[in-house]
């Protein structure tokens, strides 16, 4: 005569079996952006030093400030612009962009090194136009 095993032991074990293969199954991790990231896909380690590089590779100059340490000046078509921030000196560092034709500038980011943040400015066709990139306290690369 055989003896059948009660439902939930079986159960239970396929349960069990679930759930240890889950564990040893490596997760999935998202590579972090370093080509045209969006708003909120590149993340700095809070308190490390920052190269910021500004590229304009629009057709048109644009005007470009990241206060203290740079203030309101011309980028022409080509040039860069490249300035090193600290989160002790200047907690959330900024750098504002507008055309001074009052037309409307979107920015692409990329992050080409570890510590480095590459923001490259151009023309849009229509609004709405970028105004800034902030780098929040918590390291995450925002535009607004």
């Amino acid at each position: 005569m055989k003896k059948l095993l009660p439902a939930s032991f079986v159960i239970g074990g396929c349960v069990l079996g679930l759930a240890a293969w889950l564990w040893s199954v490596p997760a999935a991790v998202a590579a972090p952006c370093t080509v045209n990231c969006a708003s909120g896909q590149i993340q700095f380690t809070p308190g490390d030093r920052i190269t910021i590089q500004v590229v304009n590779v629009g057709s048109r100059p644009l005007s470009l400030e990241q206060p203290p340490l740079l203030g309101p000046r011309v980028l022409y078509t080509g040039n860069t612009v490249e300035v090193q921030v600290g989160w002790t000196a200047q907690p959330n560092p900024s750098v504002f962009f507008w055309s001074q034709e009052r037309l409307p500038v979107r920015a692409r980011l990329s992050r080409p090194a570890l510590n480095t943040l590459r923001i490259e400015l151009y023309s849009a066709p229509s609004e709405p136009s970028d105004r800034s990139i902030t780098i929040e306290a918590d390291g995450r690369v925002s535009v607004k």
